[in-house]
């Protein structure tokens, strides 16, 4: 145990701030862990099975599911680290990390994984228009190599983002609060402004001028087929057909990603926000940081939920994945059979 600790330890012992919470569990943090592992649960299952089903459907293996895959990543690797670590203070009493370079992990981890999973976003809707706006051209433009180095800078700037605070923040603040040193005020101040600048407003701007630029190209194709037809008088039902289930697949795919975005703000803004206060403004109540911090991770179990609601190749394999193992293939039961009915021709003599 370092120095810090010690000090902070014995400090709390001589101050009048220990209350009953901290001596067993109450009400409220066994309902707390109860709904952060339920988040865990739910986060884990959820994004692990849609990255399984991606890698094991070769027809799954497009430019765009790779983007859902990232994303994925993204919220099981936060499950599995930052909600794992909140999820245990609040089951283990006084609960400390076996070692302090824990406490540095999570932070890296926390920003890294959130921010990742804001960037990844950003790209499927950039990536959408581009599809949108080249239709002919989109699969001479977004290449697979060019699609691996967006996911790969998608994550070497998370990377960047979430890595200055391990520079300046010492042991005691990292591992007791969240409140920033005082010799440290400016980098702190410098380094909320750049999360809100990279997290929310750069990310906010790209969606919306790509969402509007999609809407005035699909009210501009929707006057021209609307021309075209009475222009035409009538149409074959064939062409019609395919149209305008060419038309439904994007307009559901344009549906999940704007979903998607808008849980982001709504799980992500009110936490962000109470942080700054807290950091630099006036103090927030406990409760009200934990409600909103339940509510950012929150956002990782609803993600796979939204994916695998609107696209709907990934629920198809999904089903027939649930479908296999719950009900066994016709030649796998005729080949049980076979082998039943040869085992009982031809018993074995046990020696």
């Amino acid at each position: 145990m370092s120095l810090a600790q010690i000090q902070n330890n014995v400090s709390r012992l001589n101050s009048s701030e220990i209350h009953i919470d901290d001596l067993h569990l109450s009400p409220t943090k066994i309902l707390e862990a109860v709904l952060l592992f339920s988040l865990i649960f739910f986060a884990v299952a959820g994004n692990g099975l849609v990255i399984y089903v991606i890698y094991s459907n070769h027809n799954l293996h497009s430019l765009r599911n790779a983007f859902v895959a990232s994303l994925a990543a993204a919220d099981l690797m936060l499950a599995c680290t930052d909600i794992v670590y909140q999820a245990l203070e609040k089951v283990v009493i006084n609960f400390q990390p076996p070692h302090p370079s824990i406490c540095f992990i999570i932070l890296l981890s926390g920003v890294l994984f959130g921010s990742a999973s804001v960037f990844n976003l950003t790209a499927m809707t950039l990536v959408r228009y581009i599809s949108i706006r080249y239709p002919l051209h989109f699969n001479r433009y977004v290449t697979a190599h060019r699609s691996a180095a967006i996911v790969l800078a998608v994550w070497f700037t998370a990377f960047c983002l979430a890595f200055p605070p391990l520079i300046w923040r010492p042991e005691g603040v990292v591992c007791s609060t969240t409140k920033p040193s005082d010799e440290h005020i400016i980098n702190e101040a410098i380094y909320m402004s750049a999360e809100w600048l990279f997290w929310f407003f750069i990310p906010l701007l790209l969606i919306s001028f790509s969402y509007y630029r999609i809407y005035l190209i699909a009210r501009g194709q929707a006057r021209q087929i609307a021309a075209l037809e009475v222009s035409r008088g009538m149409e074959e039902p064939s062409t019609k057909t395919r149209r305008r289930a060419s038309s439904l697949r994007e307009k559901k795919a344009g549906r999940m990603v704007a979903i998607l975005i808008g849980f982001w703000i709504l799980c992500w803004m009110p936490f962000f926000t109470v942080l700054t206060i807290s950091k630099f403004k006036s103090r927030v109540p406990s409760s009200v940081m934990r409600l909103f911090l339940c509510l950012m991770f929150a956002n990782s179990a609803i993600n796979p939920i939204v994916l695998t609601r609107y696209n709907r190749e990934l629920r198809e394999a999904i089903k027939k994945l649930v479908c296999r193992r719950k009900y066994p293939s016709s030649a796998s039961v005729m080949k049980t059979r076979l082998n039943r009915g040869t085992s009982e021709s031809f018993p074995q003599t046990a020696f």
